[in-house]
C-alpha cells in the first residue's frame, strides 16, 4: 500500500507539473464551460451514498473479500469546491462492523466523521477538464475519528469473550462501549483517529445532478476495533459505495467542479502569467523609455546644431547618459558613433575630439564622472568599430561648460542635455 501510495503522488504531481507548462489548449468549450474567477458557479453540493464495509483486524479473514456476508453502510457527504481541482468534503459514515476468525467474532457499530481534501485527477493534466464533459476522477484524502463500540463472541455460542481466555489475568470482557462486567450496559463510544485514503469516479448526469462510486481505506490510528491487541498492524476498514450528488445552488450556471480551467489559472484556479506577459511588459518599457527620453533627444538637435558653432567644427554628435556615467548603448547610440567613424575614416586628416559633461547637481567628483563617460565612448569607438585610438583626443569638462536653461533653471530636459559626451570631428 506504501508504495502504490508513493507512485500515486509521483504521478500526481508529474501530471501537474505537465498542465502548469501547456502553452496552447485546442478544445473546443462553450463559454459557460469555462472557468474564470469572474464568473459566478455552484460549488456546494449534497451526497447520499450506500455501500459495502469491509473490516481487516485480528479478527477477519485475510482475504481481500471476506467469505462471510458484507455489511453495508449508509454515507452523508457535503462538499464545498474551492477550485476546480480541489474541493474539501465532510462526510459522516455509520455501518455495522463485523469480522471473524475462529474461534472467534466480533460485532459492533461505528460512526465515522471525516474532513477531507478532494483532487480532481483530470483537472491536472496538460488540458484541465472534465473528461468527455462526463467524468471526473478524484483522490481523496483526510482526517477523521471512528465513534464506535463493539463486542468479542465465540463462533460457536455467541457468548462473549473474557480477557482470561485471551492468556490475561482478568474477568473483564472485551467490550469497548459497554461496561467490561456488565456488557448488556452500554457506556460512552470509544474513539479512534482514522485517516482515509481513496478513489472515486463521477459522472455528470445533468446540471441538477451527479452520480459517483468511491472507495476509501480509512487506517485507524490504534487496534481496539475488534477488542483485540495483540495484533501487529492497527485495524483499518474500507468503505466502497454509489453515491448521488446533489448540487445545490443556482441551475443557469455549472458546478464548478465541471468547469474547463483555462491557460490563465494555475492549478488552484488563481490566474498566473501569461508566457507573453514579460515580452508585452519589456514593451511597454520600452515605449515609455522613448517617451520619456524623446524630448532630451529633440533638444539634442537643437544642442548639436548649436554646438557646431561653439567647438568650429564640421560636426558634433552627442550622446547622452544616465545619473553615474550609465550610458544606455541603444541602436540610436550606436549609430551616431558608427557615423562618427565612417567620418573619419573618409577624411584620414580629420581628427575626432571627445569632450564630456556632468550636471552640477550630479553627486560625485564630476571630473572623474565625466571622465568615465569618455572612456566608455572611446572604448566602443576603438574596440568595436575600428577606429584609430591615436587619432582621438579625450577632454574631461567636468561641470563647466552646462547648460544652465532658461532663467537659469535646471528642468529635467537640460541636466540629461548636460551628462553628454559631445563628439566634436575637426578637419
Amino acid at each position: 500500500m506504501k508504495r502504490f501510495c508513493i507512485f500515486f503522488i509521483v504521478v500526481f504531481l508529474a501530471t501537474g507539473l505537465a498542465g502548469q507548462n501547456r502553452r496552447t489548449d485546442t478544445r473546443v468549450i462553450t463559454e459557460d464551460m469555462r472557468y474564470s474567477v469572474e464568473k459566478p458557479f455552484t460549488t456546494w453540493s449534497l451526497s447520499l451514498g450506500y455501500g459495502s464495509l469491509m473490516m481487516f483486524s485480528d479478527i477477519s479473514s485475510s482475504s481481500f473479500i471476506p467469505d462471510y456476508p458484507l455489511r453495508f453502510a449508509p454515507t452523508v457527504i457535503v462538499s464545498k469546491q474551492l477550485a476546480p481541482s480541489l474541493a474539501i468534503d465532510m462526510q459522516y459514515l455509520h455501518g455495522e462492523m463485523y469480522g471473524e476468525s475462529s474461534p472467534y467474532y466480533f460485532k459492533g457499530t461505528l460512526n465515522d466523521f471525516s474532513l477531507n481534501g478532494v483532487f480532481y485527477i483530470n483537472q491536472l493534466g496538460a488540458f484541465p477538464g472534465p473528461v468527455r464533459d462526463r467524468w471526473n476522477f478524484v483522490f481523496k484524502m483526510g482526517l477523521g475519528a471512528n465513534f464506535f463500540r463493539s463486542k468479542l463472541h465465540y463462533l460457536s455460542n455467541d457468548a462473549w469473550v473474557r480477557e482470561d481466555a485471551l492468556g490475561m489475568p482478568s474477568t473483564r470482557y472485551m467490550v469497548a462501549g459497554y461496561d467490561p462486567y456488565n456488557p448488556e450496559e452500554k457506556v460512552e463510544h470509544q474513539m479512534e483517529l482514522v485517516v482515509p485514503v481513496g478513489l472515486g469516479v463521477q459522472y455528470r448526469i445533468n446540471r441538477h445532478f451527479d452520480v459517483g462510486l468511491e472507495s476509501t481505506m480509512r487506517f485507524s490510528t490504534a487496534d481496539n476495533l475488534d477488542n483485540v491487541l495483540t495484533g501487529s498492524t492497527n485495524d483499518r476498514y474500507m468503505y466502497t459505495g454509489v453515491n448521488l450528488t446533489y448540487k445545490v445552488g443556482r441551475k443557469d450556471v455549472r458546478h464548478m467542479r465541471w468547469t474547463y480551467r483555462g491557460q490563465g489559472f494555475n492549478l488552484f484556479g488563481r490566474s498566473r502569467r501569461d508566457p507573453l506577459e514579460a515580452e508585452v511588459q519589456m514593451l511597454e518599457e520600452a515605449i515609455q523609455k522613448y517617451a520619456d527620453r524623446a524630448p532630451v533627444q529633440r533638444d539634442s538637435v537643437v544642442v548639436s546644431y548649436g554646438l557646431v558653432e561653439v567647438y568650429e567644427a564640421v560636426s558634433v554628435r552627442s550622446l547622452f547618459f544616465e545619473p553615474g556615467a550609465r550610458l544606455d548603448l541603444g541602436m540610436a547610440e550606436q549609430v551616431l558613433m558608427a557615423e562618427t567613424v565612417v567620418d573619419m575614416k573618409q577624411n584620414q586628416t580629420a581628427a575626432l575630439a571627445l569632450y564630456g559633461y556632468v550636471d552640477p547637481d550630479d553627486t560625485g567628483d564630476h571630473e572623474v564622472l565625466s571622465a568615465r563617460q569618455c572612456e566608455q565612448v572611446l572604448d566602443f569607438l576603438v574596440n568595436e568599430l575600428g577606429a584609430d585610438p591615436e587619432r582621438i583626443a579625450v577632454f574631461p569638462q567636468g561641470a563647466q561648460g552646462t547648460f544652465s536653461g532658461a532663467e537659469g533653471k535646471r528642468s529635467q530636459v537640460v541636466r540629461s542635455a548636460n551628462r553628454r559626451v559631445d563628439m566634436v570631428f575637426k578637419k
